[in-house]
């Protein structure tokens, strides 16, 4: 079947020979050859599978699916091109002398100081597949080109504020067309293609690590990016922007540290960021004990707000000051936030009877033994362990409810 001309990005000049380029001839068909458009069945089919695999190379590069699936698109006329036929080669990524993949030779118009169009026989990257080719296409605008590898440092998740940021830093970078972000755009919009971006929060908020681990340069596969530093198990830290990819996982970016994935961190429960601290006020770090509730100054749930989980190691937590609400202490852990002092300081109670000291999983330490008539400090109310009522009275340690 004969198979038409693409049109649309007829001023988009190569930029450079190893940037993708952008012609206004399907690759491999004579220039006088025109055909109908992608039906729409096909159309569905190429979105169908182009939306997964550009899902999976924004994860790995940081970037926008919506973009590189309008790029896909545009370039390939749905998959429809003889380049994305006879090559899989969806970008019009030419195969520079770095390229030790397959190559495809095809005609390609260019364009020479003056605007004016030629035509030469150019060597293109050809893929075993299409996921190769979205992958070498997320690979080329994460790290750019030898001569400036952050050439396309404006479209990436991290920089780019939205889908039309990231469009209109690759207009004149990665295509000379003035108007190749309004190109996208527009196909973006068409085919609401941001359905499959990830969601980006630059909410602040504060986490205790859980596991120690390294931060990285970017919110990229930890094999793409270089790292930056380290967390330590236990760490306050305050993390600033959150971008949540399409199959739930997060990755995170620790003020002054660099991006985390959100399992090093413990994220059932966060605190508010010092940014949100009393002004004037002295940080003092305390570890909770015990699960906490937040409450404002009336005294009432914070709503929204879940309870801080204390875990089984305690959790350090920044205080600033105390204040008594309705007759009990209260520790100021942010603006119009406070949690109850029973769950650091703890609440004093006498025991009754001599008590053995428990783990968390409610077995008991023979060479421990608290004796009867010993005031002992216990965190929070009791908690369960298998069917049992017991206070902590410390880090992994426990005692019977029934022996105060």
């Amino acid at each position: 079947m004969k198979r038409k001309l693409i049109t649309g990005l007829a001023a988009a000049a190569l930029v450079g020979t190893v940037v993708p380029v952008t012609n206004n001839l399907i690759a491999g068909v004579s220039v006088t050859e025109k055909v109908a458009a992608a039906s729409a069945s096909e159309q569905n089919s190429f979105l169908k599978t182009a939306a997964k695999q550009a899902q999976k190379v924004s994860k790995k590069y940081g970037l926008y699916p919506s973009v590189m699936i309008a790029q896909a698109i545009v370039e390939s006329d749905w998959g429809q091109s003889g380049l994305a036929v006879k090559a899989n080669n969806l970008f019009g990524m030419k195969a520079d002398d770095s390229w030790t993949g397959g190559v495809y030779a095809s005609k390609t118009r260019e364009e020479d100081k003056n605007g004016k169009s030629y035509y030469v026989t150019a060597n293109f990257r050809k893929y075993p597949n299409y996921q190769a080719s979205f992958d070498d296409n997320g690979k080329k605008l994460r790290k750019g080109v030898s001569w400036q590898p952050t050439r396309y440092k404006g479209a990436w998740l991290e920089n780019a504020s939205s889908y039309k940021a990231a469009t209109k830093a690759l207009t004149g970078t990665y295509a000379t067309a003035n108007n190749y972000n309004t190109i996208l755009n527009n196909r973006i919009t068409t085919s609401n293609l941001t359905q499959y971006d990830p969601q980006i929060s630059n909410a602040k908020k504060s986490y205790t690590v859980k596991k120690s681990g390294a931060t990285y340069a970017w919110p990229t596969d930890h094999s793409v990016s270089a790292k930056t530093d380290s967390v330590n198990k236990g760490d306050s830290v305050n993390v600033t922007k959150t971008i949540t990819f399409y199959n739930g996982k997060k990755r995170m970016y620790i003020s002054g540290k660099g991006w985390v994935n959100d399992s090093i961190l413990n994220t059932g429960s966060a605190l508010p960021p010092a940014s949100q601290a009393p002004k004037g006020e002295k940080k003092v770090n305390k570890t909770l004990m015990h699960n906490a509730y937040v409450y404002n100054e009336q005294g009432e749930r914070v709503k929204g707000m879940k309870a801080l989980k204390s875990g089984t190691e305690g959790k350090t937590v920044g205080t600033y000051g105390t204040k008594m609400i309705n007759g009990k202490k209260y520790y100021c852990i942010g603006d119009d936030q406070y949690i109850a002092s029973g769950n650091i300081d703890g609440t004093m109670r006498i025991l009754k009877h001599n008590a053995y000291i428990y783990n968390d999983y409610g077995n008991q330490d023979n060479a421990r033994k608290e004796k009867k008539g010993k005031s002992i400090a216990t965190y929070g109310s009791a908690v369960n362990i298998y069917g049992k009522k017991y206070y902590r009275v410390g880090i992994h340690q426990y005692i019977k409810k029934g022996n105060f």
